[in-house]
């Protein structure tokens, strides 16, 4: 972990409020892995603002640059939405603990909303492996969507869904999800999104006997471990913290099983 100086490319508006930045950060790309994230400073000029953690969507190691998509929605988003190229943010990173490679060759991935950015790093990894992957997205209206340009490299197939019908499946994520596992040999899932569609893709992945691995999102203030603002509560206690039954998302994840997480009823 370093707290890197790190100068950003570009920072444009992807999709509504959604923006894709680019940063040289040759440190942090050459160390971070997939499902880690960065916690970068966006309150220069004086403001009040704690530090905006990111996952992150992708690195080019041989340029020294890592991508993150964010959603403008709050002031430290919309502080960062509002920096041009060549601008020096404090990043620190890699924080965290990534995904685990999957046993099987067939692997789902299923996003919404914002969660999508670290399972697209991931799909890029699992291809490169040789792994086949269904990339699922979710999102309230067909302009919240990310464009095929971000997506695609990440996937076999990607299948969209918008809780309006306006573009792809009209419903829900997980009905993608449930097609996809109805008849299917083993396959692996990964899974990051609102805690609802997280918790529902546990519960369909559970019944259907198959691995599932959440990338959960929290607020958080240091991102390293020491407010232990960002605690979640276990199904079981994990033996290995010594919060007992809870866990810190930024240190004990953001990855974990999605059977060690108590989810909410």
């Amino acid at each position: 972990m370093i707290d890197e100086q790190a100068r950003l490319l570009s920072n444009r508006e992807v999709a509504a409020d959604f923006f894709w930045a680019r940063l040289n950060a040759p440190y942090i790309a050459a160390h971070i892995e997939p499902g880690q994230f960065v916690n970068i400073e966006v309150g220069a000029g004086g403001a009040a603002l704690l530090r905006v953690p990111l996952s992150v969507s992708g690195v080019d190691r041989e340029a020294g640059i890592i991508e993150v998509l964010y959603e403008a929605v709050g002031p430290k988003t919309r502080a960062l939405s509002r920096f041009g190229p060549d601008a020096m943010l404090p990043t620190l990173g890699p924080l965290g603990q990534g995904f685990a490679p999957p046993e099987d060759r067939q692997v789902v991935l299923v996003g919404g909303g914002i969660g999508v950015p670290p399972l697209l790093y991931w799909g890029l990894e699992l291809r490169q492996r040789a792994h086949q992957i269904a990339l699922l997205v979710g999102a309230r209206t067909a302009n919240k969507h990310l464009p095929s340009e971000l997506l695609t490299p990440a996937a076999d197939r990607v299948r969209r869904a918008t809780d309006d019908g306006s573009r792809g499946h009209a419903g829900l994520v997980t009905d993608l999800l449930q097609d996809e596992l109805a008849g299917k040999g083993p396959c692996a899932v990964y899974c990051c999104g609102p805690p609802g569609m997280m918790r529902a893709t546990a519960a369909l992945c559970l019944a259907a006997q198959v691995p599932c691995q959440v990338s959960l999102e929290a607020y958080m203030a240091c991102g390293i471990g020491i407010c232990v603002g960002c605690a979640v509560e276990l199904a079981a206690a994990k033996g290995d913290t010594e919060y007992g039954r809870y866990a810190r998302v930024c240190v004990d994840g953001p990855v974990f099983d999605s059977r060690q997480i108590q989810w909410p009823t």
